[in-house]
């Protein structure tokens, strides 16, 4: 009767709610591992992921995002890390989970031609107790980029790898084969406005170090009119470039080179996202998002 309890007291607490529910769309380099969806855990109806192993699509911004913000705000250890506790959750995962570490977490801030990328990541160190393995996804290794402005997220995502309960560690298991780029977000544009040399200030993330960022970068260029609809430019990390001619702009709001990029225009084409396959395997994929000039 005491499991039964605190399972459903649990289980109440992961799901929250949300008032309005967005429209919600997105994707993947991979759907056998991560699906973009409307959200059904940590508040529903969001930008959300399901991810390998799991039933639920998990909130963003209501769950990694929000906890991971409680947990650094909240300060590191003394080995000056900063890890994920039931408290950064809520109340009752605190009294249930005790000082359990279950995570190891960060936030970078990466600025842009006037724009700043938030980006969170999570390494798990624990396997979900028994008690709310149904309900508490495995995130693995998971990497969060916020557009500025829009609830539009990018990112990258691998399980969990063999040193997960290592203490201290940047290694978020991103060179597994089941490497996967995604990107989702809310309000995604349905009917594409007329864009004329429209500017965007976009970040790439790809095999992404929480203590020391390095991500692609560049200006992306917009045109839907009745003689264009293309989106050009490149991004650039290093001597890496991803060069995006000859992707094409739909009048549905997505657009696509190929299999080569695949994205979506949200909030009436003031931002956008979107997956790039570099062709060096699945470990070489970048996720993509930016905001409009």
């Amino acid at each position: 009767m005491q499991k039964t309890v605190l399972t459903l007291a649990l289980a109440l607490s992961f799901a929250g709610t949300s008032a309005v529910a967005a429209t919600v769309a997105g994707g993947s380099t991979n759907t056998a591992t991560v699906v973009a969806g409307s959200s059904t855990l940590f508040g529903s109806g969001n930008a959300g992921l399901k991810l390998a192993g799991s039933s639920a699509y998990i909130n963003l911004a209501g769950g990694p995002v929000t906890q991971s913000n409680n947990a650094i705000a909240r300060g590191p250890e003394s080995n000056g890390k900063t890890y994920l506790k039931g408290k950064d959750i809520n109340i009752l995962a605190g009294l249930v989970m005790g000082d359990t570490k279950i995570a190891q977490v960060w936030k970078n801030n990466v600025s842009y031609n006037g724009d700043t990328t938030s980006i969170n990541s999570v390494r798990q160190m624990i396997v979900p107790p028994a008690l709310v393995s149904s309900i508490m996804p495995n995130f693995g290794g998971l990497v969060i980029g916020k557009v500025e402005g829009s609830n539009v997220y990018f990112g990258e995502w691998s399980p969990k790898g063999s040193n997960y309960a290592v203490e201290v560690s940047t290694d978020l298991n991103m060179g597994s084969a089941q490497h996967t780029a995604w990107y989702v977000g809310e309000n995604p544009t349905t009917t594409m406005p007329t864009l004329v040399n429209a500017k965007y200030n976009v970040v790439g993330i790809n095999q992404h170090n929480p203590e020391s960022p390095n991500v692609y970068k560049g200006v992306l260029t917009a045109n839907y009119t009745a003689g264009d609809k293309s989106l050009t430019g490149s991004l650039v990390r290093g001597s890496s470039t991803l060069d995006f001619a000859n992707t094409v702009i739909n009048p549905n709001g997505s657009f696509s080179k190929g299999t080569t990029i695949s994205g979506q225009f949200y909030n009436n084409a003031n931002a956008l996202a979107g997956v790039y396959k570099a062709g060096a395997g699945a470990q070489g994929d970048v996720a993509f998002g930016g905001a409009r000039q």
